[in-house]
């Protein structure tokens, strides 16, 4: 079973789409990769053997296209990269559905816009 925990600076990213890159883990060894990019990162998922996928923010396209591919997604979660990943794997990592419903602005402008975001950000 393998995880990816699409990150930014180690952290979680807040945007799936936008991730710099993702960690895979498979419960002993920890990889790296860049992200191809906004529409390619559930194929490359896919391609890397990926049965669940982390992130703080999702859009409704996305998850479908993940779904499709048979790839769970963990959304709405925030922190280090490894400590969701030991969650996970001590499965005790809670699903937070933070489903981003604009796809043209960063996480931060959704607010500020009057965007809908769905996320715990507060806001």
């Amino acid at each position: 079973m393998k995880i990816a925990v699409v990150s930014e600076n180690n952290k979680i990213s807040q945007h799936f789409g936008r991730a710099e890159g993702f960690f895979v883990y498979d419960g002993t060894n920890k990889e790296y990769f860049l992200s191809k990019g906004h529409g390619e990162i559930p194929k490359q998922l896919k391609e890397l053997g990926i049965d669940f996928v982390a992130c703080g923010g999702i859009g409704e396209g996305a998850i479908n296209n993940l779904k499709s591919l048979d790839i769970k997604v963990f959304s709405g979660l925030e922190g280090f990269c490894d400590d969701i990943a030991e969650g996970f794997f001590r499965h005790i990592l809670v699903n937070g559905d933070a489903i981003c419903t604009s796809h043209s602005h960063h996480h931060g402008e959704h607010h500020s816009s009057g965007h809908s975001c769905n996320c715990k950000c507060g806001k």
